[in-house]
């Protein structure tokens, strides 16, 4: 049965690598002027910001909207400093299926244990709208995430056959050609998002899938006896199954049951995910060979890398006020609905005044 679940993998890494290359090339067709007509909306930092915020809660994949970032990059549609920002919006958009997983467990059977359950998610929620506050300040007055961006790609343009890479890809995906000569290329590029994320929805289902059972549910609870293990476990977990809030939510359960006792290391553990996630993307700026893409990841990668070496030591300190803010939040339901309400519209709001005002 695993060996079947690997094939899936391996079908739906596949597609993922063709979506990007479908995306790439129906954005070329579509004709750059109108596609950076509808990115020109998006025309500064906090705007940036905020459409990565509310795109990813939209998506439910901080590794299906980055990519599609990249793919944008790639083709000259969007300028690097939007796409820095909208990468340091993702971070938070994401946090928005561990809560649907705690708030669903309430209404089915674990009221009682509700609290608890939301304790994780908000550990998820507060570390990125943290570190998105720092990012987004230090981006704002220094622009120095998009100075990593052009770094990198400065870097990496001098890598010889970077630009054959997507060559390799077209190679083994002839049919994006083939298609798109019978379809209109706005269809295509909608095509090729539908394409990324559900290919990268089934690759994170067949490895969990793969990854299922009781000896990997042994060995995740093995993994919280320090600090150093919850990181490693995050980090590697997250590789093997590349979606943050999958792999954070997998823990849900085993936390609000009892199986993890150390709240402690539940951040550990989520700094190491959101480290272990930007490898999905790494594979998504590779296949467009393009060096200012692959600077774009290059931030995704120091926003998470840096991060987890500011909170990692806080670890203890840190999950102590979250869980104090938890119990204000989780006192009631109205409290609780408040916040909920609030945390996922205000991105929304304040992305729509951006772009009018």
């Amino acid at each position: 049965m695993r060996y079947k679940n690997l094939i899936f993998v391996l079908i739906s890494f596949y597609f993922f690598v063709a979506s990007i290359v479908l995306i790439k090339d129906s954005i070329v067709l579509v004709g750059l002027d109108q596609v950076q007509t509808l990115v020109n909306a998006v025309d500064n930092t906090l705007t940036g910001v905020f459409a990565g915020w509310f795109g990813t809660a939209l998506l439910q994949s901080s590794g299906a909207f980055d990519s599609v970032i990249i793919a944008f990059v790639s083709v000259g549609a969007m300028p690097v400093s939007i796409a820095v920002a909208t990468i340091i919006g993702a971070e938070i958009g994401t946090t928005v299926t561990t809560q649907l997983v705690a708030v669903v467990g309430y209404f089915r059977h674990e009221r009682k244990r509700f609290r608890t359950s939301f304790s994780v998610a908000m550990l998820h929620y507060w570390y990125n709208f943290c570190t998105l506050l720092l990012f987004f300040s230090v981006e704002y007055f220094f622009h120095t995430l998009t100075y990593v961006a052009e770094v990198g790609s400065t870097f990496f343009s001098r890598i010889p056959g970077l630009m054959t890479i997507p060559s390799i890809f077209m190679l083994i995906s002839p049919w994006v050609d083939i298609l798109l000569e019978y379809i209109p290329a706005w269809l295509g590029f909608v095509a090729g998002c539908g394409l990324l994320l559900l290919s990268l929805k089934n690759c994170e289902k067949y490895l969990s899938a793969t990854f299922a059972g009781e000896v990997s549910g042994s060995l995740i609870r093995s993994t919280f006896g320090s600090t150093t293990r919850a990181f490693l476990a995050g980090l590697l977990f997250t590789i093997l199954v590349p979606s943050t809030s999958v792999m954070i939510s997998m823990i849900i359960p085993l936390f609000t049951t009892g199986v993890i006792d150390k709240e402690k290391y539940i951040l550990p553990y989520i700094l190491g995910a959101n480290i272990g996630t930007v490898f999905d993307v790494m594979i998504a700026a590779l296949a467009t060979g393009n060096p200012a893409a692959i600077g774009v990841w290059l931030v995704h990668l120091t926003i998470n890398v840096v991060g987890a070496l500011i909170f990692l030591p806080l670890a203890k300190p840190f999950s102590s006020s979250v869980n104090r803010i938890n119990e204000f939040i989780t006192f009631s339901k109205k409290r609780t609905t408040i916040f909920l309400v609030l945390s996922n519209a205000i991105p929304a709001i304040l992305l729509i005044v951006g772009i009018l005002y």
